[in-house]
């Protein structure tokens, strides 16, 4: 599924931000490495900026429900703590 969202995103059939959005919905937040450890740099960096400006309850987009708060804290920690494995450029 992930690989689909990444190729929707590089064929500009997506934005960026909706890829963020529907990575962040399928996260479990107690193994978010399953979601993230695939996601090429940049989007990871774009799921840190979403992170740093989320407010739970606030709609940010029109995809609909925001992801919970343990699910963006989670890909914070784990992207912040992983910030140095190499990853597939866009």
């Amino acid at each position: 599924m992930i690989d689909k969202l990444v190729e929707a995103y590089e064929h500009g059939q997506i934005t960026a931000e909706h890829l963020v959005v529907q990575c962040l919905h399928m996260l479990d937040p107690e193994h978010p490495d399953l979601i993230l450890k695939d996601l090429p740099r940049p989007i990871l960096d774009r799921v840190v900026q979403y992170a740093c400006t989320y407010q739970p309850g606030k709609m940010r987009s029109n995809f609909g429900l925001q992801p919970a708060v343990d699910q963006v804290e989670a890909a914070k920690r784990w992207i912040e703590s992983n910030a140095d494995a190499p990853r597939v450029a866009i």
